[in-house]
């Protein structure tokens, strides 16, 4: 499969974790199973970005709550509120509560897209 030379590394790490959360979600028939990376819009792209640019520096987030509290905002910023039901129209999701009022998947989830994001900065890098 050939390489995007415009990808950054940045990029690359995101779209494989972003991926690999969205391939564990489905392995765990989770309620909420995100769309491919590459449909998602444009602010929800940047924001992860910035997400995974901090999470692959020293200043990462070091506990899946700690993780979850910073989505949870983020995702406030966009305009998304709490729901019951998922709904990208509404922008309404069931995780936008405190990391304890979580699901044991739910929180599964939040240590898998750590684990994800320690093997994006420690195995996704730039050669030379």
């Amino acid at each position: 499969m050939p390489t995007d030379q415009s990808l950054t590394l940045n990029d690359r790490r995101a779209e494989f974790v972003y991926e690999g959360a969205r391939l564990a979600a489905i392995a765990a028939q989770a309620p909420v199973v995100p769309v491919s990376w590459v449909e998602r819009e444009e602010p929800f792209r940047a924001q992860f970005l910035r997400v995974i640019e901090r999470q692959c520096s020293s200043q990462r987030c070091n506990s899946p709550e700690e993780l979850h509290e910073n989505w949870v905002q983020e995702y406030m910023k966009m305009g998304w509120v709490y729901g019951p039901i998922y709904s990208r129209e509404r922008r309404t999701h069931p995780d936008m509560v405190p990391y304890a009022s979580l699901e044991q998947l739910e929180r599964d989830k939040d240590a898998v897209f750590m684990a994800l994001c320690e093997i994006a900065r420690q195995f996704i890098y730039e050669e030379g």
